[in-house]
């Protein structure tokens, strides 16, 4: 498969309910906030000033074929799910419907 990291992870998803009251950004690895990143890997040596991404370079291996997304819906309803690769250098992006119940 031609899948490589995008923004350095393997994958983005989006996941919106149809009321716009659920929101939440997503990656197969799980979801922190750049700040909680950048405190967590402040330990590390050589670790660049915090905000500037410079360990999440992206790395240039390639991607497998198959990706989850750990996420539980948190109510029913209707769900629009966006989810991003990269395959062969470019960004493509995927919608999805799912009704949760």
């Amino acid at each position: 498969m031609d899948m490589q990291p995008y923004m350095g992870m393997a994958a983005h998803a989006v996941v919106i309910r149809s009321d716009a009251s659920v929101f939440a950004h997503v990656h197969p690895a799980g979801s922190i906030s750049m700040a909680s990143f950048d405190l967590a890997q402040a330990s590390l040596p050589d670790y660049p000033v915090p905000g500037t991404m410079g360990s999440m370079a992206m790395p240039t291996e390639t991607v497998p074929p198959e990706i989850s997304f750990p996420y539980g819906f948190p109510k029913p309803g209707l769900y629009r799910i966006f989810v991003q690769i990269k395959r062969s250098g470019n960004v493509q992006t995927a919608v999805f419907v799912a009704s949760v119940e």
